[in-house]
């Protein structure tokens, strides 16, 4: 791998990630005169120069006082510390707090869904482009067009009806006293696999389709190219032309999935975490939107912003491990 493209890839994503920050910052304060007011209290039997000075005072309270450029330069500030700000909740917690406390739950749902769906999916796909034309491959094909026209969110419906209501053999909601009272015991990792049983079934049937769909087409295109026709003329073993010359050269695409997989396993559950009560990021991104929560809804935004540009930058550098041939602006 040359270095020179290491290095453009990496500016280029920290560049990106400089404009998000930008974005980050001014896209929620678009159209709104000031951002305190929602928190000034009653007027009551105030007169007007007291109530100006307690709308005063709750500006400096939440850093409002400043003109909005001088609020940007404070939010550069405060990054560059690892400080994403204070939220406006009761009690005042600290962004980085809230997220820490949320974002374990999410990659138990995201990462697991992820990690079956590549096991599962990407070896389905193989047997389906395998023995194209037969029983596997019609039933990816079919899965495939029913899962276009079937949400994830359907999926969990249905899931939580069934298994939750009526046959009870998964919690339909998430036990709310999960989180409080997790400890790392056999008991506590059951209790956490049994209420995240119905929401990763929900996401893994989408997922398991889709790297099977992507690795059969992958693994068709190349099995008509000429290295896999020599493979097969030298007479090597089908299981040696299959892995080591056809799975290895269909890779590309099936990273090209990965690597969006990757990117949306912080906020890429909202629906499922509001249908079967999970709190994780989705749910607190929700909570903090509801509640004009600037701080907080900025600092979320910022984390998916910066997760998803990191997972992009490193497909882009497998890509090129997997395939020395593929470039960006350079010459061949």
């Amino acid at each position: 791998m040359k270095l020179s493209y290491v290095i453009k890839r990496v500016l280029y994503s920290l560049f990106v990630f400089a404009v998000v920050i930008t974005l980050n910052f001014f896209i929620p304060r678009i159209g709104v005169d000031d951002p305190a007011e929602r928190y000034y209290p009653p007027q009551g039997n105030m007169s007007e120069i007291e109530y100006e000075i307690v709308k005063q005072l709750t500006r400096e309270q939440y850093g409002f006082h400043v003109s909005t450029w001088q609020q940007y330069l404070n939010y550069l500030k405060g990054l560059a510390r690892g400080d994403l700000g204070t939220s406006f909740r009761p009690g005042s917690p600290k962004v980085l707090d809230l997220i820490a406390e949320r974002l374990p739950w999410t990659l138990v749902l995201s990462v697991s869904t992820m990690l079956i769906g590549v096991v599962v999916g990407v070896g389905f796909g193989v047997v389906a482009a395998v023995k194209r034309g037969r029983w596997q491959d019609t039933l990816l094909l079919n899965a495939s067009t029913v899962m276009v026209a079937l949400p994830a969110f359907f999926i969990a419906l249905i899931l939580s009806f069934y298994l939750g209501f009526e046959w009870e053999i998964f919690p339909a909601y998430t036990d709310s006293t999960m989180v409080s009272q997790f400890a790392w015991t056999w008991e506590g990792i059951s209790r956490v696999a049994r209420n995240a049983a119905l929401p990763v079934m929900s996401m893994m049937v989408g997922s398991i389709i889709s790297y099977a769909q992507g690795t059969r087409n992958a693994v068709i295109a190349v099995t008509n190219e000429d290295f896999v026709l020599t493979a097969r003329a030298k007479g090597l073993k089908t299981s040696t032309i299959r892995y080591k010359h056809i799975l290895r050269n269909s890779l590309l695409p099936i990273v090209t999935s990965l690597g969006m997989s990757i990117s949306g396993l912080i906020g890429g559950q909202v629906v499922i975490e509001q249908v079967f009560n999970w709190n994780g990021m989705g749910t607190l991104f929700l909570e903090a939107n509801n509640t004009n929560d600037y701080p907080l809804m900025m600092g979320i935004m910022l984390l998916l912003s910066g997760f998803t540009i990191f997972a992009i930058l490193i497909t882009d550098l497998v890509y090129v491990l997997l395939d020395p041939r593929v470039t960006v602006g350079d010459k061949r």
